[in-house]
């Protein structure tokens, strides 16, 4: 802990964290543009090809 709490000192607070501390998800999906078989179809998924 007294290493975690040197680098905070000295880059800020909050630089590191421990990861029980969790993640904070500033974006949300937009599940309008969710396959209603995203998961259990390839024929459901988008093609993109690169030319």
């Amino acid at each position: 802990m007294g290493t975690l709490d040197a680098i905070n000192g000295r880059y800020g607070r909050g630089m590191l964290k421990l990861a029980a501390e969790g993640v904070e998800k500033p974006w949300q999906m937009r599940r309008g543009n969710l396959s209603p078989r995203y998961t259990t179809e390839w024929k459901g998924l988008a093609l993109v090809w690169a030319g």
